[in-house]
């Protein structure tokens, strides 16, 4: 059985620096770095060490890798959760398709 694609826009494999913030699921608030998996328009998935729900508010800075020490930075909201082995698989939606754009 194949699922539904429900992404409007158009998905991208990367390996990009991330930085998240946010409250874990023991409601301990966290500022934790990686990478990501995948980027659209609209969102991003990414793994952390620690589990956030769904619902959750997070705050996403993502590496640039065209230019020297620039970061996209977006709020988002934890649409899915995936249990990996040793981490927990992200799927979030950003606010708007338009980040901010700063220096980290």
């Amino acid at each position: 059985m194949r699922l539904l694609e429900r992404r409007r826009g158009q998905r991208f494999e990367v390996e990009w620096n991330v930085t998240v913030k946010g409250i874990d699921g023991t409601g301990a608030a966290f500022d934790e770095e990686g990478a990501l998996e995948n980027l659209s328009s609209g969102g991003a998935f990414l793994y952390l060490t620690r589990r956030v729900n769904v619902g959750d508010r997070l705050s996403v800075w993502i590496k640039v890798p065209f230019k020297k020490e620039n970061w996209m930075k977006y709020s988002a909201e934890v649409i899915r959760v995936e249990k990996a082995p040793s981490n927990f698989g992200v799927a979030m939606k950003f606010d708007t398709a338009r980040p901010k754009f700063a220096a980290r």
